[in-house]
């Protein structure tokens, strides 16, 4: 890691007992899974009774299930209301991805397998329904962006456990329905691609496999030509999420010394952290050491090599 990476990833481990329960397992889980890191490994010890329920997966996941029901959260302030419609539409989504994150942390990190468990929540045919749904939806697949790419990765990848079963390809083409234009639709065709190589990589446990790297690669490339050009109206946190996918697929990215620059100059103005406001498309609400722990996270592990253990706790 860079000195600048090193010091954020000092000062959150430092004031780690600030995080909120959530970003605490987010911090750790994602560096744990990316290099086998012993201090995360430790806060995740800690935490593993919370996440767990004392290793009982049915218990885990309906604590989780039962959150999503009483929550109401479109992602991005800034997609919000343009996701809005598209979520009436699909009203079980946010659920099911929810319920899917904590299946496939209990399994990476902690090794226990919670399929059994999912299936009495949501049953074969509901998941298979959605996926139907949502891959004939293709306008619907391009705003909901993250949360419907997630769920393909972790429906295929993790509880099907299917590395055939969902083909990358056939979402090549929704980068056609988005207007460049509008910085949001930027923001949400940067997470659509950065998060098809972070699902493939089951969110940090495995290397991604050879069989569609050639698309991966080409989204890479996509990626890099329109950060280049539009550098100044994306946000950080896109930003570093690319550098990350070139972390997952081995690739050096020639806008590594760019923003790089731009996070030198991104420190925050009380603590070692880094906030969004150096472009035209900055994250204003998301400034403090909790809400800043995504775009954090992501600067140091796409400042470190990805070496994946595949060790569980």
């Amino acid at each position: 890691m860079n000195d600048l990476s090193n010091n954020v990833y000092d000062y959150y481990l430092g004031h780690f007992a600030e995080l909120s329960p959530d970003k605490q397992l987010h911090f750790a889980s994602r560096l744990y899974l990316w290099s086998g890191d012993e201090r995360c490994a430790e806060h995740l010890r800690q935490l593993r009774a919370g996440v767990t329920l004392g290793d009982d997966p049915g218990a885990a996941l309906r604590e989780v299930y039962n959150l999503a029901q009483t929550t109401i959260h479109h992602g991005s302030k800034n997609a919000a209301a343009e996701r809005a419609p598209h979520f009436e539409r699909y009203p079980e989504l946010r659920s099911v991805v929810m319920v899917l994150f904590r299946l496939t942390f209990l399994r990476t990190v902690y090794g226990i397998d919670a399929r059994g468990a999912f299936y009495d929540l949501y049953p074969a045919q509901t998941l298979d329904d959605l996926q139907q749904r949502l891959l004939a939806d293709r306008q619907a697949m391009a705003i909901l962006s993250t949360h419907a790419i997630n769920f393909l990765y972790l429906y295929n990848r993790v509880l099907l456990d299917d590395d055939t079963s969902f083909d990358p390809s056939q979402l090549l083409d929704l980068a056609r329905i988005y207007d460049f234009s509008r910085p949001v639709h930027l923001q949400l065709f940067i997470y659509l691609y950065t998060h098809c190589v972070i699902g493939e990589s089951q969110f940090y446990a495995r290397r991604v496999p050879e069989t569609y790297r050639p698309i991966y690669d080409s989204m890479l490339a996509a990626l890099e030509k329109l950060i280049d050009a539009r550098y100044d109206d994306i946000n950080l946190d896109n930003k570093f999420e690319y550098l990350v996918c070139c972390g997952l697929l081995g690739v050096d990215s020639p806008l590594r010394a760019r923003i790089d620059d731009e996070a030198r100059r991104s420190i925050a103005d009380e603590g070692m952290f880094l906030v969004d406001r150096h472009n035209n498309n900055p994250q204003i609400t998301n400034h403090s050491l909790d809400l800043s722990e995504h775009r954090n996270v992501l600067y140091i592990l796409a400042n470190q090599p990805f070496q994946p253990s595949g060790v569980t706790l």
